[in-house]
């Protein structure tokens, strides 16, 4: 309970505590172990028997000490002891009470000459609890706030991304997307002129007419049925989607799908949404790294669409067709085809997935519409289909 004799302890550190205990039965006093600091001690202090009464606390070999003399402060890593501290003479003592139970006692019946201390002591722990309670919340959160983060992105993950691509200028989203198209173009082998890029350019251009964005439409030399819109005006047509279309019509209503894909940012919003965090901060300060437009062009020909999108996609392309007065059947029998193919899913597909709901959604759309001013599109379809390598 106390420490014992030694080199460095004083002799009265060693008394048997049997005459203190007696003597704190007749003063009605309370007995326990503190950690005591005074000369003579140890650095780090001496456990020894305390007595407290209502007038004063003893020690060892000690006058009795009145609390009149003595400060009262909060002690403890975990503000749960109590340190009373007193001058005789020249010495200084420092007792360290940590007792739950004795401590419960003071409270409730604080000793003469201390109770406003104890009063104000009590109410600074409960303050340093709260406020440490506090701390260590703040700490957990900031732990947790990485985590809290991810989750949020997950959970809210394409409201947040169209967030953020509302929030970028219609220039810079242009700039980021010649700087995507520029680490892909390498990877398409692109027809550069012929039948079937006039067309392509001509009905584009047709379609986009009016628009923010400067498009470019380029047809590669693919067979792969598919056509990819990149962000800020860039259309790629695969030459294989070419000669699937039947008409000059069907490859209208897949550039005019394409055209409001941009126009409604869904490849943007899409490309923030499929490469995470990372871009949606180079999004929000406008710093487009290598890495991120190495990665973005990499994700090009997989970004997908939900339904709302490409019902979206769907509605608005319907109202392109017809401010160019192109008929609109070409867009419902093209999409309708792709999905009635028995080998495998064309690529188109697989980013614009194709379903009876959407095409009941089209044929509703077109019986509010009506029928439309519209001319047969002047282009020998064969010719230009013939047009095209390795047809």
């Amino acid at each position: 309970m106390y420490a014992k004799a030694g080199a460095d302890v004083p002799a009265f550190c060693c008394l048997n505590v049997g005459k203190l205990v007696e003597e704190s039965t007749a003063m009605s006093s309370k007995t326990c172990s503190a950690l005591v600091f005074g000369p003579g001690l140890p650095a780090g202090g001496a456990r020894m028997a305390l007595i407290v009464n209502q007038t004063h606390l003893l020690l060892p070999e000690m006058s009795p000490v009145p609390w009149a003399i003595v400060t009262l402060k909060i002690a403890g890593f975990h503000l749960e002891a109590w340190q009373f501290s007193w001058k005789q003479g020249e010495k200084n003592w420092v007792v360290h009470l940590d007792d739950p139970q004795l401590l419960a006692e003071l409270c409730h019946a604080p000793p003469v000459g201390l109770q406003a201390q104890v009063t104000a002591m009590t109410r600074v722990q409960r303050h340093r609890r709260r406020m440490t309670g506090v701390a260590w919340a703040l700490a957990g959160l900031i732990v947790l706030l990485p985590l809290l983060l991810l989750a949020t992105f997950i959970w809210q993950s394409e409201r947040i991304a169209g967030w953020v691509a509302d929030q970028i200028p219609v220039e810079r989203e242009m700039q980021l997307g010649e700087a995507i198209f520029a680490v892909h173009r390498p990877t398409l082998t692109l027809i550069e002129q012929g039948p079937a890029v006039a067309v392509v350019q001509a009905i584009g251009q047709r379609l986009s007419a009016g628009s923010a964005y400067r498009y470019r439409f380029l047809v590669a030399d693919s067979k792969e049925v598919n056509a990819f819109a990149v962000p800020g005006g860039t259309i790629v047509v695969y030459a294989g989607l070419l000669a699937k279309a039947e008409s000059a019509e069907e490859l209208a209503g897949v550039l005019a799908h394409e055209v409001q894909h941009i126009e409604r940012r869904h490849s943007l919003r899409a490309m923030v949404h499929q490469l995470g965090i990372t871009t949606l901060l180079s999004a929000a300060i406008g710093d487009w790294s290598g890495a991120v437009v190495t990665e973005a062009a990499g994700s090009l020909a997989q970004l997908g669409f939900g339904r709302d999108q490409e019902h979206e996609a769907d509605r608005y392309g319907l109202e392109a067709l017809q401010r160019a007065g192109i008929a609109p059947h070409g867009m419902l029998s093209f999409f309708r085809k792709l999905s009635q193919a028995e080998s495998g899913m064309p690529a188109l597909l697989s980013s614009h997935p194709a379903s009876e709901e959407r095409f009941k959604m089209l044929d509703r759309l077109l019986a509010e519409k009506g029928v439309w001013h519209s001319q047969p599109l002047p282009y020998d379809w064969h010719t230009i289909k013939q047009s095209l390598p390795n047809s």
